[in-house]
């Protein structure tokens, strides 16, 4: 099943998501979703900021200073305003980026912190944490594409049978295109029937998602060694898998195990503003019951996260930011590449939505499962559920939209 990496409780939280796919969810599951979400929501603040402060003061120099990021627009405008050094590539981005910013999906919503040194400040890296709805997103792809994948194993073994009836090898087999859309049909039932059965979720692999936090790091031949001499001396810290880029886009990505400094989170309790807001979501009734809450969850945690590390020197940045590697242009990309849009395929995924979107509200129940894998829902209805986590404006008002 799915396991967000950068989450603590991350194996509790997968059993509820399976739960709720299988429509069984038990009576405690969605106190302990908004828990599980809201806490880490608050802890990945703390210590992946605290671990990109250290990380780029040992490398950068105690004058290094971080600044919120609210927008994308705010982080692509550092990027290119303070340039470490000039290419053709990077001058024709730049340029084409402040004739025509409105091209950058400047507005997107970003969570994080971007790191800078000197004056004028100059981008050093970056710590980002993903948007609660790209979670959502994530997690219903991987589940598709696993379901996708069932049911084309089960839409072969169909073929074979028919193959094997007919006495003839499955690839002398000519099918009509609509018995092949029968066959697929067939073999989605069969993988809704494992649903029902609760056997899909029990068969699962485990998929980890390891970007829900991310830091970059800005590099070139000088830096790297001293980056690289960091964070192996680092006690708390090991490399669970790496990736280098080359191309258009060049990069060196390390997924790392981190050991969370218990002590250190315990010391930093949610303050007013915090509390305010975890006890209008739901998470406790008020801010004894919300700090024992806290102890509780950060001490009965796993004791690592993990989370990505990318370095790329100044250019691979621009590209990434401006260029063909643009973030923005790869997320619709994915969404619009995605192979599998049956109903069970929109079904997971309004149901992902759904689940991490009741996290955030105030609602403290679900009652009856309102999305099940196996229904047929029009997008009207799927908005309709989300708008009911959230019964403001003229929907209050006994008006419908």
């Amino acid at each position: 099943m799915i396991l967000l990496g950068s989450f603590l409780h991350r194996q509790e939280l997968s059993d509820i998501i399976g739960r709720a796919v299988e429509d069984r969810v038990s009576e405690d599951d969605p106190r302990r979703l908004k828990l599980i979400v809201n806490l880490n929501s608050y802890l990945m603040r703390i210590w992946a900021t605290s671990f990109a402060e250290r990380l780029f003061s040992a490398v950068r120099g105690h004058e290094v200073r971080g600044t919120p990021a609210r927008t994308k627009g705010e982080l692509k405008d550092l990027i290119v305003s303070s340039p470490w050094y000039p290419t053709p590539r990077i001058e024709e981005l730049a340029g084409r980026y402040r004739r025509f910013p409105q091209d950058y999906y400047r507005e997107t919503p970003y969570e994080g912190v971007a790191f800078t040194t000197g004056d004028p400040p100059r981008y050093v890296g970056s710590r980002r944490i993903k948007r609660i709805r790209r979670i959502a997103e994530k997690c219903g792809r991987r589940l598709i594409d696993y379901m996708f994948d069932q049911i084309r194993q089960r839409a072969d073994e169909l073929a074979s049978d028919r193959a094997r009836r007919l006495g003839i090898p499955k690839d002398r087999l000519i099918t009509p295109p609509e018995e092949m859309v029968e066959e697929f049909r067939h073999a989605e039932r069969r993988v809704l029937k494992s649903i029902r059965e609760g056997m899909l979720v029990a068969a699962m692999p485990q998929f980890y998602i390891d970007d829900v936090v991310g830091l970059r790091v800005l590099v070139d031949p000088h830096v790297l060694p001293v980056v690289e001499s960091w964070l192996a001396g680092c006690d708390d810290l090991s490399v669970v898998d790496e990736k280098r880029f080359s191309g258009r886009f060049t990069g060196r990505n390390m997924v790392v195990a981190y050991r969370l400094p218990r002590e250190e989170l315990l010391a930093q309790m949610p303050a007013d503003a915090a509390c305010n807001v975890l006890i209008g979501r739901g998470v406790a009734a008020d801010r004894p019951a919300l700090m024992d809450a806290y102890r509780e969850f950060v001490g009965g945690g796993e004791g690592h996260v993990r989370f990505e590390i990318l370095l790329i020197d100044y250019e691979s940045l621009v590209e990434s930011e401006i260029g063909l590697s643009m973030h923005e242009q790869h997320v619709l990309e994915q969404r619009e590449m995605q192979e599998y849009r049956g109903r069970l395929a929109q079904n997971v995924e309004a149901l992902m939505i759904f689940l991490f979107a009741y996290a955030l509200s105030a609602r403290t129940r679900i009652g009856p499962m309102p999305i099940k894998l196996g229904g047929s829902y029009l997008p009207d209805y799927l908005d309709s559920v989300l708008r009911s986590l959230y019964p403001t404006g003229p929907g209050s008002l006994g008006l419908t939209m």
